[in-house]
């Protein structure tokens, strides 16, 4: 039972330990070729991040979204199903969101809840689509969840300039007043109690994942497929299942994540955090209960990051070449795990 638990975590920890070198080696790199201060952005780099209450606030809140689409990633890939609608389920979760509550009215606590989980259940119906796709037609989930992606985001585009607008403020949906969103942990730092929220369910997903056997039948399913149907296991029916829970995850999440950072949604594109999922779930080793460390690492790369743009000697961008390196060393972790499972593919 020990061991259950220590391996994991020292395999996380190797991980981030692996990310940090490839920051540092990166990093490095970009000042010797831009002629920046390697000491100065360092400090900034790894240190900055945890200079004031501010600062390990925004590392907070960057990895709120990450958690919730870190979860929502894990899921469907322990089932063995790589959906892309990740994505667009969060992009329309806070686009419901900016609708939904302020058609609610001012009612504190019920405007909030009542909207997250209007944004779950429409995401996961929707969700539904590309999963039941693949069960029954045996479409690839990747393609038709990517196209649902832009789907969702052209009439949500055409919706924001439309019907769904403010009056008042062109290309956004109505204000937000305070009764309606999620309240503050912190009101000096702003910080959300949509934090709270991101944690709970990770605790919730990692219990289901390991501890009923509805998650380990998706389990069984997820590393082999004629097995688990052979066992009496219904697979087409977990694959359905993963997408659409992973799906009401990630709407549940872009709800949440509106309503305790923005007072309206006023998003022109994608925010690429379904996308990050895929980082996270990578880093945790698709393990629920890992990506919280996960994202609030990935957030802390992401605040280091902004504090180097700011000394002007490194562009922002290089985070996202640190970032894609961390996909590539981790994809090829998971090829070889794979490979020495005889396919099954799961860390």
């Amino acid at each position: 039972m020990k061991h259950r638990f220590v391996r994991p975590l020292l395999n996380i920890v190797v991980r981030l330990a692996l990310a940090v070198a490839v920051a540092a080696v990166v990093l490095t790199g970009a000042c010797l070729l831009l002629k920046g201060n390697i000491e100065e952005v360092m400090a900034a780099f790894f240190l900055g991040p945890l200079e004031d209450e501010y600062a390990v606030a925004e590392i907070l809140r960057e990895a709120v979204p990450l958690i919730f689409t870190g979860i929502a990633v894990s899921l469907m890939v322990r089932c063995g199903q790589f959906n892309m609608f990740v994505e667009g389920a969060f992009f329309g979760g806070a686009f419901l969101a900016g609708v939904l509550a302020p058609m609610l009215g001012e009612h504190a606590v019920i405007t909030p809840l009542l909207t997250i989980l209007a944004g779950a259940a429409a995401m996961g119906i929707l969700g539904y689509i590309p999963a039941k796709m693949k069960s029954s037609l045996g479409v690839n989930e990747f393609v038709s969840s990517l196209m649902l992606n832009y789907i969702v985001f052209w009439v949500v585009m055409y919706l924001i300039h439309g019907i769904a607008a403010d009056p008042d403020y062109p290309n956004a949906t109505p204000y937000l007043e305070d009764t309606m969103r999620l309240p503050l942990l912190n009101e000096d730092t702003e910080l959300s109690s949509n934090l709270v929220i991101a944690l709970a369910i990770a605790v919730c997903s990692g219990l289901f994942l390991f501890k009923t056997k509805w998650g380990y039948a998706l389990r069984i399913t997820g590393d082999n497929p004629s097995f688990a149907d052979y066992s009496g296991i219904s697979s087409d029916r977990y694959v359905t299942a993963s997408q659409v829970i992973g799906a009401s995850l990630a709407g549940m999440g872009g709800a949440a994540f509106l309503l305790g950072n923005y007072y309206r949604f006023q998003w022109s594109s994608l925010p690429n955090y379904g996308f990050d999922g895929f980082v996270i779930t990578s880093i945790a080793g698709n393990n629920p209960y890992a990506v919280p460390a996960a994202a609030l690492f990935l957030g802390y790369l992401r605040v280091g990051a902004l504090q180097v743009s700011r000394l002007g000697d490194i562009p922002n961008e290089v985070i996202y070449v640190i970032q894609a390196i961390i996909i590539i060393l981790f994809g090829a972790h998971f090829f070889f795990h794979a490979r020495r499972k005889g396919g099954a593919g799961n860390a």
